[in-house]
């Protein structure tokens, strides 16, 4: 007997596959990094310990299209597990707590959310390669009503040559969603993105590469010294907090906070505190199994963003056990925290943002207060010093502006100067043994030390503006990384 509102007899499908398919391409990824980190986090789960992303341009029927695979050597999957793999839903770790998966969704859902084809091949240790796919078109148009039986094939050759013994590797092959970019620009967002997300993963010794160039964790607290840009300090001890969580058991959230250096960092320049991520990214890092799942304004009560609030970091870390406290969705992509978690948290959390946040105003208004006696001095004097060739159509008759800033560098001279607009910019080399030895220690108060030394460092930048060919810059250049090579051997006996 049918059911009434059926309109007719027999069975029916649960999901109508030709619709399904591509109702799903529009669940919703925020951004193609999102889309690969699905892949990134099977790979993990595989424990692999190299994981190659490659984002290629190429031609599909005379069409500019754009190709991502991702390469991994993990163990590796049964052909059972992978025809079950590409099914929606169809994980064989469907609802555990172990690990960065656990709906089975990750590699389908991302999958067709970018591209309308993928393949994925794997194989395990003295097994040979199996494969299968999902086209968007063909379920679509019902010529594809199941996912293909696993098959033997070979490898695309850009990825054999960098096989291991064992793994697995995903291939979008025509992803329309990314035409309109090229491949170097979706790299670069990768990069980005991935490096930041993976950042536990990156220190704990995995490698991820995009394109052949290996990821270097960027740590949104500033603290680790491994990262990019660092030199913040952490602020207070963690904060720990155990909750219930929804099958029985206990587990840990851990929140730690870190305050960026205002007096050494606030003389960058815009450009370099966006590119950096210092300005317009205040708030919390989400991380859930060591994975960054979402950043925002999180669990701060009634505390509002200021601009004052980006020069301090929180991050808040658990466990998938307590999925269901923070609202996470089979996605992976933020979270939707409950009224238990608020409550227990927020006030605390408030608290701390702020302090925080009256600590960095009253940082400001020291420095405000401390422009040093070296670079009041070097702007009145300027203007009775020739002009340097290099600075003639920029600085007025007034003379030259000066600021300096302090900052890791990627090289090991220990100051580089730099004509910014009409301002001689210093920066210090925060990793050189002569700011963590001689100038940092200089810095509080205005002691005649900190003068005498920062006119001999003004004094140097502004004789290097003398330089007018790339011969002569070629030499100082030489020279000044000589200088530092010798004050850090003096220093460091």
């Amino acid at each position: 007997m049918s059911h009434p509102l059926s309109g007719g007899t027999g069975d029916r499908a649960i999901v109508a596959s030709e619709n399904f398919i591509l109702a799903t391409r529009d669940t919703g990824y925020r951004s193609v990094a999102a889309a690969v980190a699905e892949l990134v986090d099977n790979s993990l789960q595989a424990k692999a310990s190299l994981i190659r992303v490659f984002v290629r341009d190429e031609r599909v029927d005379a069409e500019r299209s754009i190709a991502i695979g991702v390469l991994d050597d993990g163990h590796g999957m049964s052909p059972h597990t992978l025809h079950a793999a590409l099914q929606f839903g169809g994980s064989d770790r469907f609802g555990q707590r172990t690990g960065l998966g656990r709906f089975g969704m990750g590699l389908p859902n991302s999958s067709v959310s970018q591209t309308r084809r993928f393949d994925v091949y794997s194989w395990e240790r003295d097994r040979p390669i199996k494969s299968s796919y999902l086209d968007v078109d063909e379920v679509a148009s019902g010529r594809l009503r199941s996912i293909p039986a696993p098959f033997e094939r070979d490898l695309p050759e850009w990825a054999a040559v960098h096989a291991a013994k064992s793994g697995t590797l995903v291939v979008w092959s025509r992803c329309d969603r990314l035409s309109r970019l090229r491949a170097s620009t979706i790299a670069n967002r990768l990069r980005g993105s991935l490096s930041r997300w993976y950042r536990f993963a990156l220190w704990e010794g995995i490698r991820i590469t995009i394109n052949d160039t290996r990821l270097i964790a960027d740590d949104p607290l500033f603290v680790h010294e491994a990262s990019p840009v660092h030199g913040a300090l952490p602020f207070g001890s963690p904060l720990n907090y155990e909750f219930r969580s929804a099958f029985g058991g206990n587990a840990n959230v851990e929140i730690r906070f870190s305050e960026l250096p205002v007096a050494a960092w606030q003389g960058w320049s815009i450009e370099d505190k966006r590119r950096h991520g210092i300005v317009g990214r205040a708030g919390v890092s989400v991380v859930r199994a060591g994975r960054e799942i979402d950043y925002g304004w999180y669990l701060m009560g009634s505390k509002r963003r200021e601009n004052y609030d980006d020069w301090w970091r929180c991050e808040v870390r658990f466990s998938p056990n307590l999925d269901e406290l923070f609202g996470v969705t089979h996605s992976k992509q933020g979270i939707t925290p409950s009224a238990e978690l608020r409550a227990a948290i927020e006030p605390d959390l408030e608290a701390v943002a702020r302090t925080l946040n009256a600590r960095v105003r009253a940082a400001f208004e020291t420095v405000k207060r401390s422009h040093s006696e070296a670079l009041n001095s070097a702007e009145v004097s300027d203007k009775f010093l020739p002009t340097p060739p290099r600075a003639r159509r920029r600085v007025s008759a007034r003379g030259a502006r000066y600021r300096i800033e302090a900052r890791a560098l990627p090289t090991a001279e220990f100051f580089r100067p730099q004509l910014v607009k009409d301002t001689i910019v210093v920066t210090l080399n925060s990793d050189h043994p002569f700011y963590k030895l001689v100038y940092s220690r200089l810095l509080d108060g205005q002691s005649n030390e900190r003068f005498h030394m920062e006119c001999l460092i003004l004094g140097a930048a502004r004789a290097e503006l003398e330089a007018v060919t790339a011969t002569e810059r070629a030499l100082l250049d030489r020279v000044r990384q000589s200088w530092a090579d010798a004050v850090a051997t003096f220093l460091e006996q």
